[in-house]
């Protein structure tokens, strides 16, 4: 992860995810580190959100991107699937878990520093 070198990860579908518990979530998820820059402190990570599981409204300070590589995620509401990719700007409130069809896995990248703060409805 140095020198310049690119940091290629193959096979994520398959990578184990070690158990998390943030405070968004009613039970744990899968998070796996792929990726911490130095300098920026941007952090990504693959996810596995178990079906049906509950999460409450929250906001990052910095801006996140998440790209779904497998199953059905809810994200703001709306129903997304393998393939889609969302933006998420720093500061605003939102809401995503998977559905209960099934767990679903994403590639998500934080733009700088991870925080989370719970939005109250």
């Amino acid at each position: 992860m140095s020198d310049g070198e690119p940091i290629v990860v193959e096979g994520l579908g398959g990578l184990d995810l070690p158990e998390s518990q943030p405070s968004v979530y009613d039970q744990p998820i899968g998070l796996r580190l792929l990726y911490l820059d130095p300098e920026s402190g941007a952090e990504h990570y693959l996810v596995r959100y178990p079906a049906g599981l509950g999460a409450r409204r929250h906001r990052h300070t910095v801006a996140h991107t998440i790209v779904v590589l497998e199953g059905e995620m809810t994200v703001n509401g709306r129903v997304v699937g393998a393939g889609t990719f969302g933006h998420f700007p720093a500061g605003e409130a939102m809401h995503h878990s998977s559905t209960s069809n099934g767990s679903c896995l994403f590639v998500i990248i934080f733009h700088g520093p991870f925080d989370v703060e719970i939005v109250e409805d």
